[in-house]
């Protein structure tokens, strides 16, 4: 059996596929096998993954008959795997070569639930930017302390940056959550793939951050976070998040999050919310004591991020000396 499974889960993708596989099968550490699981492509995807099959035996490829939605089809990957750790890949994105060279080593650590990599965005890798650059030493960062990374948004959301155990995605990637309002987690991503994070490092002591760049994510308008990017994903996020939060850790915890997440929502779409509809909508009571609770907690976050852009305004300045 291969020691890693690569997971790509596509759906007309025959623009990226090619090169998505082929960074897959240009790994240097090579005891893997690469599954590929068509969702009912109606482009020439599926044509594509069969070429690669023909010409390597490390690829294995599926077909659903009908298209099962992006969150089922993860799990269809997921079923087939064989390997002992999993790294999915998203089909319109790239590994470099040494990924698992790098990140393997560190899941020989049985209390290491994940390892994580600065990850480039944008079309091509020679005009990406580094995003999740917490170091430039490799971090062994305790559970506790990531969730405070999640919290503040400085850690990826999408496994896309990530690998993991097999047996971890497999308890941890799911389809639904019990929020206080239902909502359908399967129509895209956002949710069960932050939560695959969250779950997985609440059941080890650390998690490991690498500074190396190894992972890229392609941004086109046919992307997933650009076609969702002002609302279903957000909205996916934030109850994920909160639900976690809330059920998961303690309640400052979902506090610190309730408070950051209105800010940000403000932010974005430059409008006042009501803080009773907010907190009620992402696991809280919605009652004016709980408002008044978050509301404290927005104080500090506020100052931080005003204290923040000065200071990317003053190094902005510095700069601009030489």
């Amino acid at each position: 059996m291969p020691k890693v499974s690569i997971l790509i889960p596509v759906y007309n993708r025959e623009r990226f596929i090619s090169e998505c596989i082929q960074s897959a099968l240009d790994q240097t550490f090579t005891d893997f096998e690469v599954l590929v699981v068509d969702n009912a492509s109606n482009d020439g995807t599926w044509q594509i993954c069969q070429q690669f099959a023909a010409k390597d035996p490390r690829v294995r490829i599926f077909q659903n008959d009908t298209n099962i939605g992006p969150v089922r089809n993860w799990l269809a990957c997921v079923e087939k795997a064989r390997g002992e750790y999993g790294k999915v890949l998203f089909s319109d994105d790239l590994i470099f070569p040494k990924f698992l060279e790098h990140t393997l080593p560190f899941l020989e650590n049985p209390e290491v639930g994940f390892v994580s990599t600065a990850v480039i965005i944008g079309t091509w890798p020679e005009n990406g930017k580094i995003k999740f650059l917490l170091s430039t030493k490799e971090q062994h960062i305790p559970s506790a302390r990531y969730f405070q990374l999640l919290l503040n948004a400085r850690v990826p959301f999408s496994p896309g940056a990530a690998v993991f155990r097999m047996l971890d995605i497999r308890k941890n990637l799911q389809l639904s959550f019990p929020t206080r309002i239902p909502r359908d987690f399967t129509l895209n991503g956002a949710g069960p793939d932050v939560l695959l994070f969250a779950l997985t490092a609440a059941a080890y002591k650390s998690v490991v951050m690498l500074p190396s760049s190894d992972v890229f994510f392609r941004s086109h308008p046919d992307s997933f976070t650009t076609l969702n990017n002002d609302n279903e994903v957000e909205k996916g996020y934030r109850a994920a998040l909160a639900w976690f939060f809330a059920e998961k850790l303690t309640r400052n915890y979902w506090v610190k999050y309730a408070a950051r997440s209105w800010l940000s929502r403000m932010q974005r779409t430059r409008t006042i919310i009501s803080l009773t509809k907010h907190c009620s909508e992402f696991e809280g009571s919605g009652t004016v004591f709980e408002a008044l609770i978050v509301l404290a907690a927005t104080f500090p976050i506020a100052i931080d991020e005003i204290i923040e852009s000065l200071r990317r305004a003053n190094t902005s300045h510095e700069q601009s000396k030489f």
